[in-house]
């Protein structure tokens, strides 16, 4: 202050929050000691000799004890109603259970509790991390619940395995042909299925009873809680199939008061005639439900590993001649030459759209692509919790010299490329400090470390799970950093991470949350 005390704030605060390391990552302000907040916005942010200048006699104060206050984490991909399902299903996660008597055992006591007939869901099961080394079979699961229809969803949801009910109530023969981009599985013995389903079936979608209104306010309520506890106060729904329903869903959920965190959506191509008959656009919605653009992922909702790229042009030109953003699926190397080309392809027609897209996992990055990736002014939105989960049988399989392909973050940030985190749950855990630890240390569960020129700085990884959520659902005006006039999406962490050690940062808790200035948890 130079010796000259600043005038009084011509309105006081609602609320300080002070004694804290304040990131805020505005450029003219990068650190402070205290913030205050007047409604929903940010009034501004200071040093610790200028609290007296915002608090007022109705001001509430936080001492954060020294603590770090971040903007509020938004996971930039994650699926949160398929997660809201999955924590009311039984949990065969790794870690949970460890073979498939282990499954059964978790099914079992499950079917005790539940009525005779009755659906019994289970998920996040990985054969990887199971002691036999696959998944089990129908009759293995009829073992532990023969009177209960029974779908153990895979962690990455791309199959599934059925109990003998659960395959009759689908009308799943040892007759029925493979679906489209799908496989039944048969014992190669009786040519009977043996109940694991590879990709979409239609038959078993249609065969599961829909979740209701109750049961997923159930498990919403379940997943609010687990967002909050690790900070998280935006998602973005991305799933490839969300539309109108999904929408009205989100909108009774938040209205009851069941979903606190904002939401933006992504909706599936498919919707684009439904949105615009309901008279919903890009940017619809408010600050707690919005419609942040279009997701194409052909290879999802097609099941074609390889979807035409003359598909792929047309539809991501048609989702940008309506206005809307657009999120590009990117699985393997391919699809992300595929993903590229569309985007020039667009560009080209509409040189407006400059900047309008997302490249949605970009999980493999060879080098050769980083330029192009640059040019395409798409910001990449990245789970680095893959690597921790999923890294290990990559590194088993991985030619020499490509193991930075995988999540190449570093690079990323080098080239310029602008780069979002995110979790995609329920695939993998929603905590954000396991991806971006992971982020830092490319350490896989099995502790060993895969492309570590790849890894980042904390700061860094910190900036892409909050700031980058907010560039990747285009509320950067409002969200993700800490200055006047954006919104109060505030964390309170219980030690400054400007000073911690790469190795702390799994020792980090959440001591509060702030969405729109009010206290949500802690």
């Amino acid at each position: 202050m130079n010796g000259t005390a600043k005038p009084p704030a011509s309105r006081s605060a609602d609320l300080i929050l002070h004694n804290a390391r304040i990131v805020t990552w505005d450029a003219e302000r990068p650190y402070a000691d205290l913030v205050a907040i007047q409604g929903d916005r940010i009034m501004a942010t200071g040093s610790r000799d200028e609290l007296a200048r915002f608090q007022g006699p109705g001001t509430r104060l936080i001492d954060c004890a020294g603590g770090g206050v971040l903007p509020g984490i938004n996971d930039a991909h994650c699926h949160p109603l398929a997660l809201a399902v999955a924590l009311l299903s039984v949990d065969c996660a790794p870690g949970t259970v460890g073979d498939i008597a282990g499954i059964g055992a978790a099914i079992r006591q499950r079917a005790v509790q539940t009525r005779e007939g009755e659906w019994i869901r289970a998920a996040h099961y990985d054969e990887y991390h199971l002691r036999e080394g696959r998944p089990p079979t129908a009759r293995e699961l009829d073992q532990a619940a023969p009177r209960h229809p029974v779908i153990l969803m895979h962690r990455t949801a791309g199959h599934c395995v059925l109990n003998s009910l659960a395959l009759k109530r689908a009308g799943i023969t040892r007759d029925t042909p493979d679906p489209p981009g799908g496989t039944i599985h048969h014992d190669p013995l009786s040519g009977e299925p043996s109940g694991l389903i590879i990709g979409r079936n239609a038959q078993v979608d249609a065969a599961l009873p829909p979740i209701g209104g109750d049961e997923l306010a159930r498990g919403m309520a379940l997943a609010t809680a687990e967002f909050l506890a690790h900070g998280i106060t935006s998602l973005q729904d991305t799933g490839w199939n969300n539309g109108l329903r999904h929408w009205r869903q989100w909108r009774r959920l938040i209205e009851s008061g069941v979903a606190a965190c904002r939401v933006s959506m992504l909706m599936g191509i498919d919707a684009l005639d439904e949105l615009r008959d309901a008279g919903l656009s890009m940017g619809a919605g408010d600050n707690h439900l919005r419609i942040g653009g279009i997701k194409l992922a052909l290879d999802e909702s097609t099941g074609c590993a390889a979807p035409p790229q003359e598909d792929v042009n047309r539809l991501a030109l048609r989702a940008a001649q309506a206005g809307f953003a657009v999120g590009l699926h990117i699985s393997d190397v391919p699809m992300l030459e595929g993903a590229l080309a569309a985007i020039q392809y667009v560009e080209r027609h509409l040189p407006e759209t400059r900047g309008r897209f997302r490249l949605e996992h970009c999980t493999l990055c060879p080098p050769a692509l980083l330029l192009k990736a640059r040019a395409s002014h798409a910001i990449v939105v990245a789970q680095p919790s893959f690597l921790r989960y999923m890294g290990q049988p990559y590194l088993e399989q991985a030619v020499s010299g490509e193991e930075g392909w995988f999540l190449p973050l570093g690079s990323l940030r080098r080239w310029g490329v602008p780069t979002a985190l995110s979790s995609d749950a329920p695939l993998v855990p929603c905590n954000p400090w396991v991806g971006i630890e992971t982020a830092v240390s490319r350490r896989t569960d099995s502790g060993q470390v895969l492309g570590s020129r790849e890894g980042v700085t904390l700061l860094e990884a910190l900036e892409m799970y909050t700031r980058g959520g907010a560039q990747a659902s285009f509320e950067a005006d409002r969200k993700g950093r800490i200055s006047a006039g954006m919104l109060a999406d505030l964390i309170v962490l219980d030690r400054d991470p400007v000073a911690m050690e790469p190795g702390e940062i799994a020792q980090l808790r959440v001591v509060s949350c702030l969405i729109g200035g009010r206290v949500v948890r802690g």
